[in-house]
């Protein structure tokens, strides 16, 4: 795992800097992102284009020097940086090898670079594996960037007409891109209503993400951008596996990939939760490594929120060498070390236990593995059985169901309902839209003083309707899969693990496991009538024990709500109430607190707003 940075100029200007102060440039960027790769640093200009760039190295993979980057393929004009692991290494260096190929080491960066020689533009969709990349083609003249089809590596740009600057996190752009100091109001609006910006906004205004799934090519004489989609989710098969055979392909598919997420020159453990998914991934680790060491968070007299003993008995079950953490209460030194770190902000606060556990991870092992994906891939939220009563609505009137959702809107912030009662306006992808907003567009307005816009809930729309010749449940998971688990979840994941130079992999978003889910497997096998996780909890009913294999859907969390009703509100209170806080209005921050006070659950509300404007203090982040 990686941190990569470049900087190149258009039409051969030297507008981005030249020899040496186009390498000062780069090596200021990369060097924000040490903490991506502390085992190294390359920097590289090319001598026929005002390009250069910049690598961090987290040694994985060949930890010799042939692994180093950035990897310059001199004879054939090309260079690369990369970000990610690639699991079906051998399988593509065999025909690449019969094609007459050489290789020096045996790093994956070495095979996606052959790769791209021999196959240009075909090499992505061969990937398995998680990556973003930017390859400079010297005899074409264009720069080539792409990130993964889940989204589980961080690609973010800045460009104008004059260059364009690339990094893994938006702070290293800084040093290239000095303006970078408004906020796009795209992006906050967008992190209001769901906790992240939809790609491809950020919420610094001139910068972007490359979308999951996406290839880009930029002509370095001209500035043309041009964006295209390598993969999408496929369609199902019209002769999709029984229930049975589902699960047999399930385990043997979940094996596999496990197995190949293991390979690494470096210690490999399990991030166990005590959920399902990582459970699995537990189970089928331990058939390839037994004795490999699992880690878990254990939160002491939070009820609920504790689900050490399962992990701990699936560690006992398994045999593994089980770490735990005990978390303590977050505090405003931790919320500000985030914020930094989470330089284009979301608003998960499980972003607080998973650095912690990931800095306790890191000083026993370099690389975990964990159960992400298997929400979005088999069912396994509580609101899947939202969408379908939400689906069921739409049978009633457009009338009444528009009042229900007048009802709702005059509900107050944190009433338990209140988003599904909105949610029964319109058609069902306006409900999938709303399911878990934080802020509506009314809200928001009075956040931000400005006039209701209703901007991200149609692009939420938009979204939706992509997948909208599925069934309701499938056309919410599709959703998921692009918006929440691809800029969400996967966002919180690399940042927070990052942090502590660890790299985290998700066996179950592996290729073959993502287009099995979506093509093979009939959606009656992963949410049907309030039953979520069927397919799973099928697999977890034979391999685990009974307790955990019933258990109901957690998530990796913590108790803020408790934390906050116990007396822990108070740098909260400082945060969003100083006299320096001027990004939300004061009195609407008041009500929020005050409806708190009351018993409405709105921590997970103020502790968005806490990180947002700890985030623009920090990077001196405002409004246009």
């Amino acid at each position: 795992m990686c941190g990569i940075a470049g900087l190149c100029a258009f039409g051969g200007s030297g507008d981005a800097g030249s020899g040496e102060a186009l390498v000062s440039t780069v090596r200021a960027m990369s060097t924000t992102l040490a903490h991506r790769g502390p085992d190294g640093e390359g920097i590289w200009a090319s001598s026929r284009h005002p390009v250069c760039f910049g690598h961090r190295r987290l040694a994985i993979i060949d930890l010799s020097e042939n692994g180093n980057q950035p990897m310059v393929f001199g004879d054939a004009g090309l260079s690369m940086v990369y970000n990610g692991e690639l699991y079906n290494t051998e399988d593509l260096r065999k025909p690449l090898l019969e094609a007459g190929y050489s290789f020096r080491g045996h790093s994956d960066t070495e095979v996606v670079l052959r790769g791209y020689q021999h196959w240009g533009d075909g090499v992505f969709e061969r990937l398995a594996g998680m990556f973003a990349l930017v390859i400079l083609d010297e005899n074409a003249g264009e720069l080539v960037m792409a990130r993964d089809r889940c989204g589980q590596k961080p690609l973010y740009i800045a460009r104008d007409g004059k260059g364009l600057a690339f990094a893994s996190e938006v702070k290293a752009l800084h040093p290239a891109r000095p303006g970078l100091g408004h906020i796009d109001e795209d992006g906050l609006a967008d992190f209001l209503a769901y906790g992240y910006a939809l790609g491809p906004h950020t919420l610094t205004a001139g910068v972007q993400k490359i979308e999951a799934g996406t290839m880009v090519r930029v002509n370095l004489a001209t500035g043309a951008f041009r964006a295209e989609t390598f993969w999408t989710l496929p369609t199902a098969s019209p002769e999709r596996l029984s229930e049975a055979e589902a699960e047999e392909r399930f385990e043997t598919l979940l094996e596999d990939a496990v197995r190949r997420h293991l390979v690494s020159d470096v210690p490999v453990g399990v991030l166990l939760s005590g959920g399902i998914d990582s459970s699995l991934v537990t189970a089928m680790a331990a058939r390839a490594a037994p004795g490999l060491k699992t880690f878990s968070v254990t939160f002491p007299g939070q009820g609920r929120f504790d689900e050490a003993a399962y992990a701990r008995e699936i560690a006992n079950h398994f045999g593994t060498e089980h770490v735990e953490l005990e978390m303590a209460d977050f505090t405003a030194d931790t919320l500000q070390k985030l914020a930094v770190q989470f330089d284009d902000p979301i608003a998960d606060h499980a972003i607080t236990p998973s650095y912690l556990l990931a800095s306790m991870i890191r000083e026993h092992v370099t690389v975990a593995l964990g159960g992400d994906g298997g929400d979005e891939l088999f069912g396994g939220y509580p609101h899947y059985g939202i969408v379908t009563k939400q689906a069921a609505l739409r049978r009633i009137p457009g009338f009444l169901r528009a009042a229900g959702a007048g009802v709702g809107a005059l509900l107050p912030a944190g009433a338990r309902g209140r988003n599904h009662l909105r949610g029964m306006g319109g058609p069902l992808e306006a409900a999938i839209a709303r399911i878990n907003l934080y802020f509506d567009a009314e809200q928001r307005g009075r956040l931000l003083g400005n006039p209701a816009d209703n901007g991200p809930e149609r692009r939420k729309i938009a979204q939706a309707a992509t997948a909208s010749g599925c069934g309701p449940v499938e056309q919410a998971m599709a959703c998921d899969f692009h918006t929440t688990m691809a800029e969400g979840y996967m966002t919180k994941i690399d940042r927070a693990a990052m942090l502590a130079s660890l790299e985290t992999r998700a066996p179950i978003l592996d290729n073959a496991l993502v287009d099995f889910a979506w093509r093979d497997v009939p959606v009656s096998v992963k949410f049907h009538e309030g039953r979520d996780k069927i397919l799973p909890r099928r697999l977890a009913a034979r391999l685990l024990p009974t307790k955990v294999a019933d258990k109901k859907k957690q998530g990796f969390t913590m108790p803020l709500d408790a934390w906050l009703r116990s007396g822990s509100v108070g740098f909260f209170r400082d945060i969003l109430l100083d006299s320096s806080q001027t990004l939300f209005d004061h009195e609407q921050i008041e009500r929020l607190f005050a409806l708190q006070d009351k018993g409405y659950n709105n921590s997970a509300r103020l502790f968005a707003l806490a990180m947002a404007s700890l985030w623009s203090a920090h990077y001196g982040m405002r409004r246009a």
